[in-house]
């Protein structure tokens, strides 16, 4: 069966600034791995005939760390503005053309049996959640979708729309994405992909749910920092070095130094990182990063940072002596 996977990978993310004002948000790291590496490890084994990545202008990074690293047929979109998740998925229209097509956000890990997925007309993953304000959420009927609601603020259901959807028939799911730029649609100047989602299932599409039990939402510093520990207990990557300890599970980069610290556990560190004389857990220190004199735990180092004689909780951005 033909099968396009589109990846929305344009988002700005504003919430794990000052981190990607040099990078995009699908390339920072988690694990040794940039987020979108963690996805196309997943989508790639289902042999799609074409993956779609949807870029922001000007972009370098992404194209060149893909197609250096995954011999899958990439072909890449540029989405001029940012319009939303709906207008990101209607850029792919033309290079999906017709097929069916697997939609996974950018920035969004998941444990899913994707395969089961393709076994189905129409479905999107979704996870019981504790408090659904962040997400959008839906209401089911006799086990298909009635409802769809984009960030609730009473709320009305626990089932948040994780970001992993799948349509047979992409052709009536384009129809209602146009819909919404002819109504002229717009919700904060973006195109809402639930208010696609909430044509179809007017229209009598019959969308089904898929649980996980496993999601990585890497859209905010914590919630980066527990992807990264999840990830690292799976994958362990050790290194040795005589004059440091390193306390599992963790991942050093081949050409990172580390030097009289204790490193670990649930840390990151990034190619050409250097950390020395101090102790480290529960955090990610990225590219050329320098850590020195220093406690840290639940923190983010940015690359080409600086951090000298801190202790606790950092946030230090791409470049900052601290």
């Amino acid at each position: 069966m033909s099968l396009c996977v589109v990846i929305p990978a344009a988002g700005q993310g504003k919430r794990l600034r000052p981190h990607t004002l040099v990078r995009p948000k699908v390339m920072l790291e988690v694990a040794g791995k940039p987020i979108i590496g963690h996805i196309l490890d997943r989508v790639r084994e289902l042999n799609p005939d074409r993956v779609c990545v949807v870029v922001p202008p000007n972009d370098t990074t992404i194209r060149s760390y893909l197609t250096a690293n995954y011999r899958v047929p990439l072909e890449f979109i540029v989405q001029d503005q940012p319009r939303g998740l709906g207008n990101a998925v209607l850029c792919a229209q033309e290079k999906v053309a017709g097929m069916p097509v697997l939609i996974h956000l950018g920035d969004t890990i998941v444990d899913c049996d994707f395969k089961a997925m393709l076994n189905t007309k129409s479905i999107i993953a979704v996870k019981e959640v504790s408090d659904p304000r962040r997400f959008g959420v839906v209401l089911l009927k006799n086990g298909v979708i009635n409802t769809v609601i984009e960030k609730p603020q009473v709320p009305v259901s626990n089932l948040a729309i994780v970001g992993i959807y799948y349509f047979q028939d992409s052709c009536a799911l384009y129809q209602a994405l146009n819909r919404l730029v002819a109504e002229n649609r717009l919700v904060n100047n973006e195109y809402q992909f639930t208010d696609a989602l909430q044509i179809l299932t007017d229209e009598g599409m019959a969308i089904r749910t898929m649980a996980i039990d496993v999601w990585l939402d890497c859209g905010t510093s914590d919630a980066m920092l527990e992807s990264n520990r999840i990830l690292l207990s799976r994958h362990n990557r050790l290194r040795e070095f005589k004059d440091a300890i390193l306390v599992p599970p963790v991942y050093i980069a081949d050409d990172a130094v580390i030097q009289r610290s204790v490193v670990g556990p649930f840390v990151s560190v990034s190619r050409g990182a250097h950390i020395s004389f101090s102790v480290i857990k529960d955090s990610l220190i990225y590219q050329g990063a320098c850590v020195k004199d220093s406690e840290l735990e639940h923190s983010i180092i940015g690359e080409n940072a600086m951090v000298k004689a801190r202790f606790g909780t950092v946030n230090v951005g791409p470049g900052i002596e601290c």
